[in-house]
């Protein structure tokens, strides 16, 4: 992720490098952007190049790096023109709507997951278990933006 008007980067203290489960974020599905999604058996893997997040202090802004995989999964949608911005998402637990899943962090249970895509296409899934993790090196970038 680039540097640019109304962002800035905020790196995970020396003391979370390795470690960002000690910082909290909750994932919004509306602007994050999907670098790929990917199946691997029955285990659904989504890339996000740009994750909207709500971060520490309910700042708004944008992680790279996050990945949601789903186990035991089954969908419908092309999984090959599930690529950039999302207009919308829903992740169900059980039948209950998540809003802003934790970030990282696992569901268990029916799982739920519906994604549609700013060009149209829409993938729905379900599975046993949606785990979010975040790489490492993963920088927040605040949304400064008026």
């Amino acid at each position: 992720m680039q540097d640019r008007p109304g962002s800035a980067f905020i790196p995970a203290r020396a003391e979370t490098a390795g470690r960002i489960a000690a910082m909290s974020f909750a994932l919004e599905f509306p602007d994050s952007e999907v670098r790929r999604v990917a199946a691997e058996g029955d285990t659904l893997r989504v890339e996000f190049s740009a994750a909207a997040v709500h971060g520490p202090g309910a700042a708004r802004g944008w992680l790279p790096g996050v990945v949601a995989t789903l186990s035991e999964s089954a969908w419908t949608g092309e999984l090959a023109h599930a690529v950039g911005r999302l207009a919308d998402g829903s992740l169900h637990v059980g039948g209950t709507r998540v809003a802003r899943p934790a970030l990282p962090g696992t569901q268990g249970g029916e799982i739920a997951l519906a994604l549609r895509f700013a060009n149209g296409t829409v993938l729905a899934a379900h599975g046993a278990t949606l785990t979010l993790t975040l790489a490492a090196d993963a920088r927040f970038a605040e949304d400064l933006s008026c």
